[in-house]
């Protein structure tokens, strides 16, 4: 059984002042620890809260608000996870934000 636990976020960043026009999709997944730094099991709601602040401490606040308020979110298996080609873009002992470099399309 895995320590972790997988959430694939996808969709479109809108336009807006500083994001790029056209619209871009992107694909972020966020590996979460199933333990807290204390070994104290996390339940769903915190582990959805880390998953929200490792993507606020590797996007900003105003990207991060669209990527977790992303309808195109679920949480994946391990194995699922291990498959998809992904660079890390930010980590810390709560877990990882990786990009995802193939497989952007977020219709798959």
């Amino acid at each position: 059984m895995s320590r972790f636990v997988y959430f694939d976020y996808r969709g479109k960043f809108p336009r807006s002042a500083s994001l790029p026009d056209p619209p871009v999709h992107y694909r972020y997944l966020v590996e979460v620890s199933k333990k807290d730094c204390d070994g104290a099991d996390r339940d769903p709601v915190e582990l959805k809260r880390v998953a929200r602040s490792l993507l606020h401490m590797s996007l900003g606040e105003e990207k991060t608000k669209v990527v977790a308020g992303s309808a195109e979110q679920k949480e994946i298996e391990q194995g699922h996870f291990d498959e998809i080609t992904k660079a890390e873009i930010y980590s810390t002992f709560d877990g990882s934000v990786y990009r995802v470099v193939r497989g952007l399309d977020v219709w798959e």
